[in-house]
């Protein structure tokens, strides 16, 4: 028989183990100041390639993501021809894959890119949502639709964002449920198996429109699109909040294991912001039958652009203010954390880009690719032209490929 002083030191263990499980699985918070521990240090660009533009014979249309592989391929997917474009290390261009139609192999209306661990090309079909898988030789591979679970394999929806995350996928989408003239849109971002059935959530918002009174609103309509990587860990990095500087860290398990924040205040938007910002939200607006009766735009700049994750763990952000406060020679600022979110240092690249029309990713092995006109050539593709004083009209796209040199 067991006494009762073994039966309550029993008791006690059980709770600790209990109690140091529950402290396990709490979150770190790691607070950064404005300050970075090493300062800022300014890179130049040391140019590798480039492609399109005037004096080459591949042309795109818009140049939507820019994804690469282990053995450092680059794969870019032009949205508005619904191709891939293969690039050797060294700026060869290899081959096109994809094309648009509904047969196999074929994709309307694409939106992301991902490749997965087997070299499978994997292009999102915006609506109605699906994944078109292709071989690295481009021939059909299947697809996949996006699910709630097995019971409900096949949702129609809107898919915006893909991941590769080990044997698993992350995805960012909108499911939709129409009732009573509302359309009652559930943004989420989602861990996934490989045909793409939910395993769990990561994020989720509401966002209700109602097509009686149409209207479009900045900040209701935000969500991770924009401010989401993947480490070769499967570790998913997400910026959840438009207007807060903070990065949730989710680990292959789904647990929330980091939140990293930093002080930051944004940048009131000046006019051509304020310009800008309204065409895109009139694009989003092209997608519906009727144009909105009143948009409603944010007063400032959102605190992350993109977020970028490198080989070694270390986490890069694109900052509103890194846009427009670099020094002399100087594009765009990028804040460098180390992997334990610690705010490391700033990167100041030099050259003549423009932060606010061209996209930039940091690849894993620190490459820089840079899509000069993305904004504009994304712009036209929705059929809104930017006709502010610094929009760039009538330049075929280009992307370069950049070696960082300290």
């Amino acid at each position: 028989m067991i006494s009762s002083r073994t039966f309550r030191c029993s008791l006690l263990a059980m709770l600790m183990i209990a109690i140091g499980a529950t402290a396990a699985a709490d979150p770190v918070i790691v607070e950064n100041g404005d300050s970075p521990a090493e300062g800022l240090q300014t890179v130049d660009l040391t140019e590798l390639w480039r492609a399109g533009g005037e004096d080459d014979e591949i042309f795109f249309g818009n140049i939507s993501a820019v994804r690469t592989d282990s053995d450092g391929m680059i794969y870019m997917l032009d949205s508005q021809l619904s191709e891939v474009h293969v690039y050797s290390p060294d700026g060869e261009h290899l081959r096109t894959v994809g094309r648009e139609g509904d047969g196999p192999g074929e994709v309307r209306g694409s939106a992301d890119l991902f490749i997965s661990d087997d070299g499978t090309i994997n292009i999102l079909q915006s609506m109605p949502g699906r994944i078109v898988k292709l071989t690295p030789d481009g021939l059909p591979a299947g697809e996949a639709f996006f699910g709630t679970g097995p019971d409900n394999p096949r949702q129609f929806g809107v898919m915006v964002l893909g991941r590769s995350a080990g044997s698993d996928i992350v995805l960012a989408g909108i499911r939709m449920v129409f009732s009573g003239g509302v359309n009652r849109q559930t943004y989420f971002l989602a861990r996934c198996d490989s045909q793409a059935i939910q395993k769990s959530v990561l994020s989720e918002k509401v966002h209700e429109v109602n097509m009686a009174d149409f209207k479009l609103d900045e900040l209701e309509m935000d969500f991770v699109w924009s401010r989401l990587a993947v480490g070769g860990d499967g570790k998913v990095y997400a910026g959840v909040a438009r207007n807060e500087y903070r990065i949730e860290v989710y680990g292959d398990d789904s647990s929330l294991e980091k939140t990293i924040t930093r002080a930051y205040s944004a940048p009131k938007r000046n006019e051509q912001q304020r310009e800008i910002a309204r065409q895109i939200v009139a694009a989003i607006g092209a997608n519906y039958p009727d144009p909105p009766r009143e948009v409603t735009i944010e007063d400032t700049e959102p605190v992350l652009a993109n977020i970028n994750v490198t080989a070694d763990g270390r986490i890069w952000t694109q900052t509103s203010l890194g846009n427009s406060d670099g020094p002399d020679g100087a594009w765009v600022v990028m804040d460098v954390f180390d992997p334990d979110g610690k705010f490391e240092k700033q990167v100041a690249l030099r050259g003549g880009h423009d932060p606010r029309r061209d996209a930039v990713y940091i690849l894993p092995d620190e490459r820089v690719v840079v899509v000069a006109g993305a904004l504009d050539a994304w712009l036209n593709q929705q059929g809104v032209s930017g006709d502010d004083e610094a929009a760039v009209e009538n330049e075929p796209l280009e992307v370069f490929c950049y070696r960082m040199e300290p």
